[in-house]
């Protein structure tokens, strides 16, 4: 009976595995001149992903692609009307220069709260000077409030 379920089971899987899959598409190679600093880059990124220099080159690119899209556009745009092309880059600019200077203004506010928030605050109640141990190398040992004495002078 378990022989026969199985059979069966290996039968049907065995049907749906006859669909034929189409190939992967043929991605087209380009020869690409390097800097033996990028390329040295670029053979870092692969490594630490464990793939090829190509396919780190590749998946920068694809995952680059907004912005390559977004410098075609601008060179394009450029080349029929310069002067409005370097307008907004010049308004982009000055509005970068604006938002990280007021950036770099809200982080300076918040550290100064923040420091004048501590200075407020009560400092941390601190153990009292005589149940410190000494710095040297004693294991900790405290010396006694009042050390016995021995008879005799020595010990």
């Amino acid at each position: 009976m378990i022989k026969r379920l199985f059979h069966a089971a290996c039968c049907c899987i065995m049907r749906r595995m006859t669909k034929t899959l189409s190939p992967p598409p043929k991605l087209p190679r380009v020869s690409v001149p390097l800097d033996a600093e990028t390329l040295a880059v670029f053979q870092r990124i692969g490594k630490a992903a464990n793939q090829g220099t190509g396919s780190a080159i590749a998946e920068w690119l694809k995952e680059t692609i907004e912005a390559a899209e977004f410098m075609a556009s601008k060179m394009e745009q450029a080349r029929a009307a310069p002067k409005v092309v370097i307008r907004e880059m010049h308004a982009y600019a000055l509005a970068m220069a604006d938002e990280t200077g007021q950036l770099m203004r809200d982080l300076a506010a918040k550290g100064a709260a923040d420091r004048a928030e501590r200075r407020a605050a009560p400092a941390p109640a601190r153990p009292a000077a005589d149940t410190i141990p000494p710095s040297c190398n004693t294991g900790g040992k405290l010396p006694r409030a009042n050390p016995k004495q021995t008879k005799g002078g020595a010990s």
